[in-house]
């Protein structure tokens, strides 16, 4: 199955060569595991780089024996005007028209949560010209909240395919420690709360320490020095990232807004972490069964149960829970999952079509 990317608008140039491939894999994520697949060909487009197949034979140094599955890249201009038809288009978190191929499977991946008036007018232009197939998007909360921003008939709305894991990468490490905890994401979605509660557990138990990272493309936050906290500033996806997360026992993600979904508690999940979500907060707020695969309770009431759950030994019973979780719906899982959705969509528009 020949799958493409397009629209994803980041310039490739301007990362180290070594880290494309992780952007790609740890970013991305989507194009990388579908093209793990040998039976797919998956292409993504760039703004700023043409990347034939040669490209990886001139670079084995820097990409190593390349036992990664290869990912084309090409200019959207060259997607444009050359007459190469993908068998599914999956347009980068809004409709880009100019990127439309007809007899293609043609989706939007969505990992957003409100939209503009623009966004939504060309995604209703597009289902009305009967271009747009559908909309990759998560189950329970984002799909209900989609449906309510976009009025669009709920078959449109498609949430069999949801974000994987690499459970390969992330691995409980023996000696884990529920004392060391970690926030990994942006600061603005709710690191002071992670924070504050940081300060409070200190107060209790003196081993308590709260590990900040945050990626790349975020602003850095205001450093507050105290021995509970550890700043390792901006982390990009490498192995020092991996092993914070296979080190750490505990997760407390403070969101502060409703989420579509996020990488961090399914991260933690595959690491065998005990996560802790507010309620009511999107997405992972309903994925995360609570006292099963992690916590789901008002951040006020997470000091007392963080301390519970360590002395009674729970916490070590929930990571290991989340654990299974996460390898049940990891990015095989999740791969195979798409690969039946496309047939499925392909045999309603072309019921002799086969992939």
């Amino acid at each position: 199955m020949k799958i493409a990317f397009v629209g994803i608008k980041r310039e490739y140039q301007k990362m180290d060569l070594e880290y494309r491939n992780f952007f790609t894999r740890f970013h991305l994520e989507l194009p990388y595991y579908y093209a793990n697949d040998p039976l797919n060909e998956v292409t993504v487009t760039t703004v700023d780089v043409d990347w034939p197949d040669a490209f990886y034979e001139d670079n084995r140094d820097a990409w190593g024996n390349r036992s990664d599955p290869i990912v084309h890249y090409q200019l959207e201009e060259h997607f444009v005007k050359f007459n190469q038809r993908p068998d599914v288009v999956i347009h980068w978190r809004k409709w880009f028209p100019e990127f439309y191929k007809p007899g293609a499977i043609n989706l939007i991946n969505c990992q957003d949560h409100s939209f503009s008036q623009e966004w939504l007018k060309n995604v209703k232009e597009a289902v009305d010209n009967k271009y747009l197939n559908g909309i990759l998007c998560f189950p329970g909360w984002h799909k209900r909240n989609l449906q309510k921003e976009t009025q669009l008939p709920e078959k449109l709305l498609l949430d069999g395919v949801t974000l994987g894991v690499d459970t390969d990468i992330y691995i409980p490490h023996e000696g884990k420690s529920p004392y060391e905890m970690l926030w990994s994401s942006d600061p603005g979605r709710g690191l002071s709360g992670a924070i504050e509660l940081a300060l409070k557990l200190y107060q209790k138990d003196k081993r308590f320490r709260l590990n900040i990272c945050y990626p790349d493309y975020a602003a850095t936050p205001q450093k507050l020095m105290h021995p509970a906290l550890v700043w390792h500033g901006s982390v990009k996806n490498s192995q020092k990232l991996f092993n914070l997360f296979n080190v750490c026992g505990i997760l407390p993600y403070t969101s502060t807004f409703k989420e579509p979904s996020s990488r961090a508690h399914r991260q933690a999940q595959a690491a065998g972490c005990l996560v802790l979500y507010p309620p009511n907060m999107g997405t992972p707020s309903e994925l995360i069964m609570n006292g099963q695969t992690g916590i789901v309770s008002e951040p006020s009431t997470w000091p007392d149960k963080i301390i519970e759950v360590i002395n009674n030994g729970e916490w070590e019973t929930i990571g290991k829970k989340a654990r299974e979780f996460a390898v049940s719906q990891n990015w095989k899982v999740q791969a195979n999952n798409f690969y039946n959705l496309i047939e499925k969509i392909s045999k309603e528009i072309n019921p002799y079509a086969r992939y």
